[in-house]
């Protein structure tokens, strides 16, 4: 296992100094002449309405058009990562005295003055942190459902007839004046609420029906979405923007999925797809996923980027019923690929997240909804062609059509055992095959989902190539995954308390007990199923706290497996990754940030760390800050913390998406608040919500 130790002093060498402004680190808000907005004008902007006066209109423009300037003045500053603090040097700075290592500071835990079942020492201080976090508690709840109301307002729009807006990142709206005629350049990239759509065309499934579950459903619903039209200025600045270092990266990845899905709502996908039939969306819209990939985008990322046959990138054929792997040896060079390509084959890129940091994105923050790894193959297919033998698959898919047209069939698992699978199949003969539940055509800008289990083939056209997506989510996330984690841990706590587990079996066991003296009969062979039954039940049904362990073991392996997060440059500034260190005239070390109990933390995503116990007693956080591009290039990563500085993470992982103050810390001084946050937050676990510059 790597380990990696929680003394923030290891970072550094030498003596540490550190900037003292006269701020103390904090962010001074800079006065502006116009920025005098009184509560009325705040709500003639969020609460717009035609009955205005001439004087009110104007002042609701001047108002509209200097919260734009702040607005492109924060993401200016937001996309300069490269900081100056060449300044910094030439103010008068303090040395920091490195903080102690593990070893030394659970020394100091030994000597350190007893604490209470919540980790807090007895004094006022304790009180105080329990009065703080009640407090923010209630105004969390207040914030949380305002900037929901936001969040529900982010659908993607198209704009000027082109494709529908991934919704990643968050611009600034435009300002009012500014719009003039709808579709003006400068137009919102936020993902409003677009329009009302008309009604679907008679024959189009509106609320998609399922056939009943006990039916065999004789074709998988097909939901058509008409053209979207253009979205007017006003509906586009009906959404303010949300600041990025506050959204909540669970809610940021339903977003996403919501714009993959569109029409479809995401609550109506749960209840009446997943895991349970597919469906196809066919939108008429040939560039809605069209910024993700393309034919350029690969040949530019083979030119670019080292990729091996075999490891990054596969060559198939499936002809006459027999499927090949053609893959060369070495590198995967334009020229090798293309003419293989020009010959009839497909290309399957296995890891185009790595490269693609589009793709990635969307990966990583859909990641966060499902709460398991959400990975990528792209399929490059010629025209009149099939790469894969009719098989199923061990994940839930959603195919992306980016690039011209293929036909999809889709076949009920051959067996009962084979719905919802664990693993993936064997290549299938045609005739194993039944009458396809859908069989469609994908065209640029559509959608297919099917659940793990379900066969499927695929084959391009005469004279249309194809390139799509597979998305693939929920591999090896099934209760039996976890049953695999929990029976183990429930048996071994039993058998250490029930003298009963440990007796020896009855001598005549092997005589009565097994596949050969299963036809025979007897009161003794009764007697020993029933005993062994009855041990089953009373001491291996598992306990709450059995159940957690066991899920906490499951979550370690999205924190291996996970891609690491893509920090945005709102975020940059506010995490270890945006620090800068310079050296004084001696040459020690001076950092550009110091905590204090007054700087409030957040976790930099929901699901950055698990903090799990493990067997030994130690506390770990496993996370998946410093995870490879690569699919479990490194061994799984963790820190390891004291037994009595888990309440302080969990506090953190309860409190999320809001920022408390390091005050707030269930922990016995001032000094060790810091020093935990201190050693997270140079793990790139935390953010502060205000930069120290």
């Amino acid at each position: 296992m790597q380990k990696a130790s929680t003394s923030s002093g290891a970072n550094f060498q030498g003596n540490r100094k550190s900037q003292k402004s006269p701020n103390n680190g904090k962010a001074k808000a800079k006065k502006s002449p116009k920025s005098n907005i009184n509560a009325a004008d705040v709500e003639m902007l969020l609460n717009p309405s035609s009955n205005l006066t001439k004087e009110q209109k104007e002042r609701r423009k001047l108002m509209e058009g200097f919260v734009t300037k702040q607005f492109e003045r924060a993401e200016n500053e937001s996309e300069g990562s490269d900081i100056d603090t060449s300044a910094s040097t030439s103010h008068k700075a303090k040395s920091k005295a490195a903080r102690p290592t593990d070893r030394k500071r659970r020394l100091q835990a030994e000597d350190s003055p007893p604490a209470d079942a919540n980790n807090n020492n007895t004094k006022k201080e304790g009180k105080v942190a329990k009065e703080s976090a009640s407090t923010q508690g209630a105004s969390a709840t207040k914030r949380k459902q305002a900037r929901s109301q936001g969040l529900e307002q982010t659908s993607p729009i198209q704009v000027n007839g082109e494709a529908l807006a991934c919704p990643l990142v968050r611009k600034s709206l435009p300002a009012a004046g500014a719009s003039g005629a709808s579709g003006a350049s400068g137009a919102a990239k936020s993902c409003p609420l677009p329009e009302k759509r008309k009604s679907l065309p008679a024959g189009a499934a509106k609320s998609c029906p399922l056939p009943p579950k006990k039916e065999k459903a004789d074709k998988s619903p097909v939901i058509k979405q008409e053209a979207i039209e253009e979205a007017s200025n006003e509906a586009q600045l009906s959404t303010l923007p949300v600041e990025t270092h506050k959204t909540d990266s669970i809610e940021e990845g339903r977003r996403v999925l919501q714009w993959l899905l569109n029409p479809i709502k995401v609550n109506h996908f749960f209840d009446d797809f997943w895991e349970h039939t597919s469906c196809v969306v066919q939108r008429k819209n040939p560039n809605y996923y069209s910024k993700l990939i393309s034919f350029k985008m690969i040949d530019e990322m083979l030119v670019r980027n080292r990729l091996d046959f075999t490891i990054n990138l596969d060559v198939t054929t499936y002809k006459n019923g027999k499927r090949e792997t053609l893959n060369p040896e070495g590198r995967a060079l334009p020229p090798v690929v293309w003419g293989l390509y020009s010959e009839g084959c497909s290309i399957r890129i296995l890891n185009p997240s790595t490269y693609l940091v589009g793709l990635r994105q969307v990966c990583s923050i859909m990641q966060e909804f499902f709460h398991c790894l959400v990975g990528a193959n792209v399929y490059l297919t010629p025209p009149n062609s099939q790469g894969f033998a009719p098989h199923y698959d061990d994940i839930e898919a959603f195919v992306i059509q980016v690039e011209g047209r293929k036909r999809w069939r889709l076949y009920e698992p051959p067996e009962s055992a084979d719905q919802l699978c664990r693993n993936s199949s064997c290549n299938f003969d045609q005739e194993q095959l039944g009458e396809p539940i859908l069989d469609e055509v994908l065209e640029a800008g559509d959608l297919l989902y099917f659940p793990r289990g379900t066969v499927h083939q695929a084959i391009t056209e005469e004279e249309q190539h194809s390139l799509h997506i597979t998305l693939s989510v929920y591999q090896q996330q099934a209760y039996a995954n976890l049953l695999e984690k929990l029976v183990p841990i429930v048996l071994k706590k039993a058998v250490k308390q029930s003298v009963a587990l440990r007796r020896g079996l009855p001598l005549h066991t092997f005589h009565v007990l097994g596949e050969a003296q299963r036809a025979n009969r007897s009161e003794s062979r009764d007697q020993l199923v029933e005993n062994v039954q009855k041990l089953v039940t009373k001491h291996l049904m598992p306990s709450a706290q059995d159940i957690d362990e066991a899920v906490d073991q499951l979550a370690k392996k999205f924190q291996h497996e996970a891609l690491p997060p893509i920090v945005l440059p709102e975020e940059q500034v506010r995490t270890v990754f945006g620090s800068r260190s310079t050296t004084d005239e001696q040459g020690n070390a001076i950092c550009d940030y110091e905590f204090d109990t007054k700087t409030s933390v957040r976790l930099l995503r929901a699901n950055i760390l698990r903090l799990v116990t493990e067997e030994d007693g130690s506390v770990r956080i496993y996370h998946h800050v410093d995870n490879a591009l690569e699919y479990c290039k490194y061994e799984p990563i963790f820190m390891e913390i004291l037994p009595e500085e888990a309440a302080a993470v969990e506090l953190l992982i309860s409190a999320y998406p809001y920022y408390l103050s390091v005050g707030q810390l269930p922990l016995d001084s001032a000094a060790r608040k810091v020093e935990v946050v201190t050693a997270l937050w140079e793990r790139g676990l935390l953010m502060t919500e205000k930069p120290f510059k």
